[in-house]
C-alpha cells in the first residue's frame, strides 16, 4: 500500500530517479547525486574507430561520438529501456546525447540530417517500440536538425551482436542494409543506442554512402570500449 501511494505521489510531484529509484528527480529524470555520477564520455571518445582499417568497408564515419560509458548506471539504464519497455527514458537519453553533441561539434556544421539505425520488424513488435527512432527523432528538435523516418532498412539478419566475435561481427554486418530515398551530397548523422566494435554503425554508413551521401557520423547514446 505504500508502495502505491509513493507511486502515485510521484505523478503528481517529484518523480523517482532513474538510477537510484529515490522520489528526489529533476527535469534531468535524475536526483542531483545520480545526475552528477553519471559516467560520461569526453567528445572524442570513440574517434579512433575512423581510423580503423575495416577490410570490408570502403568509407569511414567521418565522426564517432558516443555520450555516455558503458558502466553499470548505464547497462541499467539500458536495460530498462530496451529491456522492460520504459520508452519514456528515451528523452532522457535524448537530452544527454543532444548536450554531448553540441559540445562535440563547437566549430564545425551539424549534419544536414539525422536517421536511426533499423530494427527488424520482428523485434519493433516485441519491444513495442523504436528505441533509436524515439531518441533520434528527439535529438533533431533539441539539435534543429531534420530527421528522416524510416531511412534504413534490414535487408539481411544477422546474430545477435553480443553472441558473436568482433570479426564475426563484422562479416554478419556487411551489406545487411540498405539506404531508402537520395542523400546526394548530404551529410548525415547515423544514430544508435550501443556502440561497440562499430559493425552495424558502419553497414549503415555504407547504406548511405551508396546513395550519395557525402559525409556519414556516427552518434551513440554509449560507447562500449571493453566488448
Amino acid at each position: 500500500m505504500l508502495a502505491f501511494l509513493k507511486d502515485i505521489a510521484n505523478q503528481f510531484g517529484r518523480g523517482k530517479c532513474w538510477s537510484c529509484g529515490t522520489n528526489q528527480a529533476g527535469n534531468s529524470g535524475f536526483c542531483g547525486y545520480c545526475e552528477l555520477a553519471l559516467p560520461r564520455w569526453y567528445p572524442a571518445c570513440c574517434q579512433h574507430l575512423a581510423d580503423l582499417n575495416h577490410a570490408l568497408t570502403e568509407q569511414q564515419c567521418r565522426y564517432w561520438f558516443a555520450s555516455l560509458r558503458w558502466e553499470p548506471q548505464t547497462r541499467q539504464l539500458m536495460q530498462l529501456y530496451k529491456f522492460q519497455y520504459r520508452a519514456e527514458l528515451s528523452s532522457v537519453f535524448a537530452r544527454i546525447l543532444a548536450a554531448h553533441i553540441t559540445l562535440c561539434y563547437q566549430g564545425k556544421p551539424l549534419p544536414d540530417s539525422i536517421v536511426a539505425m533499423p530494427m527488424t520488424e520482428t523485434s519493433w513488435h516485441k519491444r513495442g517500440f523504436h528505441q533509436t527512432a524515439l531518441v533520434a527523432r528527439e535529438v533533431a528538435g533539441l539539435l534543429n536538425v531534420r530527421y528522416v523516418s524510416n531511412a534504413l532498412r534490414v535487408v539481411r539478419k544477422k546474430p545477435m551482436q553480443h553472441l558473436t566475435s568482433k570479426r564475426e561481427r563484422w562479416h554478419n554486418s556487411h551489406k545487411s542494409q540498405l539506404a531508402l530515398g537520395d542523400f546526394n551530397g548530404q551529410s548525415v548523422a547515423v544514430l544508435d543506442d550501443v556502440i561497440t566494435t562499430g559493425a552495424t554503425v558502419m553497414a549503415a554508413a555504407d547504406a548511405l554512402y551508396r546513395k550519395g551521401a557525402k559525409h556519414v557520423d556516427a552518434w551513440a547514446i554509449a560507447y562500449n570500449q571493453g566488448d
